[in-house]
């Protein structure tokens, strides 16, 4: 990640991905070379239902099959056309759940109720049908504020390990919140299968208005480079062995908060820091900020990029 101060003392960048860094490898897996062993990495990606393919878990009542259809997908960065393919698509069912709350509804408890509801939804989805989870922030405006996508998704991930439905869904983000390698591994890392930043492909239609396709595929070359040398740093050769897996260590975020700790039951800060109330605040104060920016002079620097 990258940063000006301190996390628990600023709330200069709103994404929630600042409060995570990323894990090395240790000696009994050792890192890779993500430029001179790349022949042996690879970002395939499957969507869908995957198969059952231990008679054993059908036994005890598994309901999946043991041969499913699942689409592939050679990177988990998706341009617009491969998001509308998805949607469009009838072979593996997809459903689009919207990850907005009532701006006006503001504070700890208006946030929490918005990813339960939104945990609510994609579990009934997984267990009724199963397919694609496409969790969208597209619907923002002044009345529409956006969930955190790095809350969303890990409690998301984890209400459908509790259900055992984990396996029956897969979830795509459509969100505005990527704006680095960092904010895209921090959702693949937490259980995301894919990922589109409907907000680079909106700054690469306005600032490359002649060829926007040619300025995003450079802008997502350059993710999935980071990315991989993200995964090597652990010593994970696919990206499916890194969806999902939490190679983070949390920084002055407080674990120990009840809706945290249901998001992030696995780790354990070493040290205290910003609690669910305190992001659910800074939430507020960015969707409020976002609605009356004029010009690009008004958005803030946040150290390498705007």
């Amino acid at each position: 990640g990258f940063g000006l101060a301190v996390n628990a003392l600023t709330n200069r960048e709103a994404s929630v991905a600042r409060f995570f860094s990323q894990r090395f490898a240790q000696v009994t897996n050792p890192p890779l070379d993500s430029i001179r062993e790349a022949d042996g990495m690879s970002l395939r990606v499957a969507l869908g239902i995957r198969p059952q393919v231990f008679a054993s878990a059908r036994e005890r009542g598994g309901t999946t099959p043991a041969v499913t259809t699942q689409i592939v997908l050679p990177t988990p960065v998706l341009t617009e056309a491969d998001l509308a393919i998805l949607r469009a698509q009838t072979t593996v069912p997809t459903s689009t759940l919207h990850a907005v709350r009532p701006a006006a509804s503001r504070g700890r408890a208006a946030l929490a109720a918005a990813i339960d509801t939104l945990g609510d939804e994609v579990v009934a989805f997984a267990r009724h049908t199963g397919g694609i989870a496409i969790l969208s922030d597209r619907t923002i405006s002044t009345t529409a504020a956006a969930v955190p996508m790095a809350l969303a998704v890990p409690a998301i991930n984890q209400r459908l390990i509790e259900a055992g439905l984990r396996l029956r869904v897969s979830l795509v983000v459509d969100s505005g919140q990527v704006e680095s390698s960092h904010h895209l591994a921090v959702l693949l890392g937490f259980g995301a299968s894919a990922v589109h930043p409907h907000s680079v492909a909106r700054r690469a239609r306005q600032r490359f208005a002649d060829d926007p396709t040619a300025a995003f595929a450079r802008w997502r070359k350059a993710a999935e480079k980071s990315l991989m040398k993200t995964m090597g740093r652990v010593g994970l050769c696919t990206v499916e062995s890194y969806i999902g897996g939490e190679f983070f260590e949390p920084n002055y975020l407080d674990t120990s908060d009840e809706v945290l700790a249901r998001c992030f039951p696995h780790m354990a800060a070493p040290v205290g820091g910003v609690g669910f109330s305190r992001i659910a605040q800074a939430a507020a104060q960015w969707h409020a900020r976002g609605c009356v920016v004029q010009t690009e002079s008004q958005v803030p620097l946040l150290g390498l990029f705007k």
